[in-house]
Order: C-alpha cells, then sequence, then structure tokens
C-alpha cells in the first residue's frame, strides 16, 4: 500500500479523534513506533490492521471507518494529483479519467497497486464504476467518491448494486449527480410564470 495513504489515515485519525490517538493505534495494532513515510510502500496487511484496530476502538464498522476515511482524503487526494487533472473537468468526468491519469501514474511507483476501476457513462449525470482489487477495500471508493463530490461542490447519490464482500465478483457502484434543477434548496420557476415568457 503507498505510503500516502497511511500519511492521510494518520491525519484522518489526529482529525477525527485527537492527536495523541495516532500513537496509540500504532500500540494496539503491534505497528508502535512505525513510521509511515508518503513516497514508500508498505505492506497491504499493515493498513488492515490499522483499520481493523481502529475499529475495535471506536466501535465503528470496517465499511463505515472505510467510507469516512475515503470521504476525509478526497480533497488531498485531488490536490496532490491536480497537475493531472484537467480543470475543465467535473465530478464525473473526474472519475472517469481516475483510471487513465491517477492511477496509470501511480502504478509507476515499484510496489504500489491501486486498485482497477473501469468506468461506464450511462448518461450526462450518470456513470458507474467497477471496482476490482484483492484488498475488497470498496467502501474506500464509495467514500472517495462522496468526497469527490464534496470537493467538485455537486451533490450525488452512491449507490452500490454488486460487491466483492457479498460474493459478487467485483464491486459495481453507481454514481448519479444530481442537476441543478433538482438540488435541494432550489426553487423551480412555477409552471404559469413559465408560459407568460
Amino acid at each position: 500500500m503507498h505510503g500516502l495513504i497511511f500519511a492521510e489515515l494518520k491525519k484522518f485519525v489526529g482529525a477525527k479523534f485527537g492527536e495523541n490517538t495516532w500513537e496509540k493505534l500504532l500500540e494496539n495494532a503491534g505497528l508502535k513506533n512505525n513510521l509511515y513515510l508518503a513516497s514508500n510502500v508498505y505492506p497491504d496487511q499493515e493498513i488492515l490492521k490499522l483499520v481493523t484496530t481502529a475499529c475495535e476502538m471506536t466501535g465503528l464498522t470496517p465499511n463505515a471507518a472505510l467510507e469516512a476515511f475515503g470521504e476525509f482524503i478526497a480533497p488531498d487526494l485531488v490536490e496532490q494529483y491536480k497537475f493531472l487533472i484537467n480543470p475543465q473537468w467535473k465530478l464525473l468526468d473526474f472519475l472517469a479519467n481516475t483510471e487513465e491519469t491517477i492511477h496509470k501514474i501511480v502504478r509507476f511507483h515499484a510496489g504500489v497497486t491501486p486498485p482497477k476501476l473501469v468506468t461506464q457513462r450511462i448518461s450526462d449525470d450518470t456513470l458507474t464504476i467497477s471496482y476490482n482489487s484483492s484488498r475488497r477495500m470498496c467502501a474506500l471508493l464509495k467514500g472517495i467518491v462522496k468526497g469527490a463530490a464534496a470537493y467538485y461542490k455537486e451533490p450525488a447519490s452512491v449507490l452500490e448494486s454488486q460487491c466483492m464482500l457479498h460474493g459478487d465478483a467485483e464491486c459495481v457502484v453507481t454514481v448519479r449527480v444530481q442537476s441543478a434543477a433538482v438540488r435541494p434548496g432550489t426553487t423551480l420557476p412555477r409552471a404559469d410564470a413559465v408560459a407568460r415568457h
């Protein structure tokens, strides 16, 4: 696992549970005094151990913890790889191009294996993401999508129709951006007012 994820996890734990919690988490996970550098690569087992231990300490389920973490790190990830991102992209453009831009570059780092994402644009406001990874951290993906939606200021629904954790061959997530016409707080013009124009 890329050290950037460990570095972001440390930030997440500190922000959500207090600065001293990270050291306690490392100790409880049997990883006391481990130092994680964003530029290095570390065993997947260590991130899994940290997530499992964090759940034991907080009472969160693994999926809830990973999703919350994904929402937290999404803005940092977008900023980290901003040089690869077309400034004209909106949320669905960003998601549709993640595999061929960000993941393609990340894979140049020896030992870094981000999940394989296959996207399909269903319509102007809808896209599906097929996720396949031996880590089976689809909850992290859903959190990142939600965090990216917040970053792009585009409210979106995220629905999972298939999941590796339930025996499916891959996870399939549908992302639908709410159009401006139906976003909460948006007032539509009255029909009679429209008719007068």
